[in-house]
C-alpha cells in the first residue's frame, strides 16, 4: 500500500484538529446543514429516512437546493405511497410519480402525483433505476418496505463485528446502487447478493473501492449517525421494535465515526485548498496521481489515528469544505484563511453569546460562545502555504 510521506506532524495534527472544531460547530445548530422539505408534516419517521435516501440517490452535479425542496416533496410522497399500501407493487406506485416527457427523445421527469410539483435530476434514468431496486428489495417482507428495517436487520446479522458500520454500508450499496449493468437486478437475483457467502465476497470487493464514487452513500450514513437526521434514524428504530431499540441504538450510536469515508466531490478536491493547505505537512510529491481527497485523507488519518481520536477527529469531517471553499478558497480569501498565519486574527473577534465570525465568515455556520470550549480546538496558528496572488 502507498503511504504518503509526513513532514510535520505537529502542523498536520493542527489541521485535523481545527477541521474537527468547524464540523463541531456544522452539526451543532441544524440552521447549518439542509432539511428536507416533506410533502407533509405527518410523515413517519422511517418515512423520513427512506425519503432522505432516495433524496440522495438523485444528488449528483444539481444545485442541493432544488433535490431538498423539489425533489424532497415528490420522494416523500412517493414513499408515503409506497409504505402504506403495500398491496400495490414498487413499479406500480413509480408510474404515478415517474412519466415520460418526450416519448421521441425519451425524456423523463419525476413529477408529484397532482403534477403540481416536477423535478428531472441530471441522471434521471440512472437514479430510476437505483430507486425502483431499492423498493422492489424493500419489498421483501423480511423489510417491510422499510430501510431501517433493513439496517436493523444487518446490524443484528453482524453485532460483534468490528466493521460493522462498513457492512451496513456495503449492504446500502447492494440494495440501491448494484446493478445489473444499468437496471434494477432481476426478482430472481435480488436476494442473493444478501446471503452470507455472497455478501462476504461483496464486501471485500466494497472495502478495496470504499473511498470511490461513493458520495452519496458516506453522506446518507453520516447523516444518520449526527445531527438532526440522527435523531429521526433514532426515533425510527424505536418506531420499528421498541422492545429492542435501546440495544439496537447503543450499538448504531457507538459504531466509530472512523469508518465512514469522505464523500469527495470538487470542493475537497479543490488544488487551492489541498495543496496549500497540505503543503507544510506532508510530502504533495508523494500522493499517488489517482488518488483523491478521500484516499489521501484516509491515508493520513491511518498513520495518526491513535493521536487523531484523541481529537476527536476522523476522515468525513474534511466534508466541512462543502461550504469552506466556495466561501474562501473560490473567492482567493487566502489573505483571511483561518489556516493562515495572519488571517484568523483579522476575523476572530473573542465575544461570549455572539455568533463565532470565523465560523460565520469561513463557512455560513451560526454558532455562538464555542471561543469558549476546550474541544474542539480553534484553528489559530496553523502555518498556512499561500499561493502567490
Amino acid at each position: 500500500m502507498n503511504t504518503i510521506r509526513i513532514k510535520d506532524k505537529e502542523t498536520l495534527l493542527k489541521i485535523f484538529r481545527a477541521i474537527s472544531w468547524f464540523d463541531h460547530i456544522r452539526w451543532l445548530v441544524p440552521a447549518n446543514y439542509n432539511f428536507m422539505k416533506f410533502f407533509r408534516e405527518d410523515l413517519t419517521n422511517c418515512e423520513k429516512i427512506l425519503s432522505h435516501w432516495i433524496c440522495y440517490i438523485t444528488d449528483r452535479q444539481m444545485p442541493y437546493e432544488v433535490i431538498w425542496d423539489k425533489g424532497a416533496r415528490i420522494f416523500s410522497e412517493l414513499v408515503y405511497d409506497y409504505m402504506r399500501n403495500p398491496s400495490l407493487a414498487p413499479k406500480k406506485i413509480l408510474t404515478v410519480y415517474y412519466r415520460e416527457k418526450n416519448k421521441e427523445k425519451s425524456h423523463y421527469y419525476f413529477t408529484s402525483s397532482d403534477g403540481s410539483v416536477t423535478f428531472a435530476s441530471r441522471y434521471i434514468t440512472n437514479d430510476y433505476q437505483n430507486i425502483k431496486q431499492t423498493l422492489e428489495i424493500l419489498d421483501h417482507q423480511k423489510y417491510n418496505r422499510n430501510i431501517v428495517a433493513f439496517i436493523i436487520d444487518i446490524i443484528k446479522r453482524f453485532p460483534d463485528k468490528d466493521d460493522l458500520l462498513v457492512r451496513v454500508a456495503c449492504a446500502l450499496h447492494l440494495l440501491t446502487y448494484q446493478l445489473n449493468g444499468r437496471k434494477a437486478n432481476s426478482p430472481k437475483n435480488r436476494m442473493n447478493i444478501f446471503k452470507d457467502n455472497l455478501f462476504e465476497k461483496s464486501l471485500e470487493t466494497f472495502k478495496k473501492s470504499s473511498t470511490t464514487g461513493k458520495k452519496r452513500l458516506w453522506c446518507s450514513i453520516r447523516d444518520y449517525k449526527k445531527g438532526l437526521y440522527n435523531s429521526i434514524f433514532i426515533d425510527a428504530i424505536n418506531e420499528i421494535t421498541p422492545s429492542e431499540a435501546n440495544e439496537i441504538i447503543t450499538i448504531w450510536n457507538n459504531l466509530p465515526m472512523s469508518q465512514i469515508e469522505l464523500p469527495g466531490d470538487v470542493w475537497n478536491n479543490n488544488p487551492l485548498f489541498r495543496d496549500n493547505l497540505l503543503a507544510n505537512a506532508i510530502d504533495l510529491e508523494s500522493i499517488p496521481k489517482t488518488w483523491a481527497m478521500p484516499d489521501i485523507v484516509r491515508n493520513l488519518y491511518e498513520q495518526l489515528k491513535e493521536i487523531a481520536d484523541q481529537y476527536h477527529f476522523y476522515p468525513e469531517q474534511f466534508d466541512f469544505t462543502f461550504d469552506f471553499v466556495p466561501r474562501m478558497c473560490e473567492k482567493k480569501f487566502c489573505h483571511l484563511c483561518p489556516f493562515g498565519p495572519d488571517g484568523i486574527d483579522k476575523t476572530c473577534i473573542p465575544s461570549e453569546n455572539k455568533y463565532c465570525p470565523v465560523a460565520l465568515f469561513s463557512c455560513g455556520y451560526t454558532a455562538r460562545s464555542h471561543c469558549q470550549r476546550p474541544q474542539p480546538e480553534h484553528p489559530r496558528g496553523i502555518q498556512y502555504h499561500q499561493t502567490p496572488r
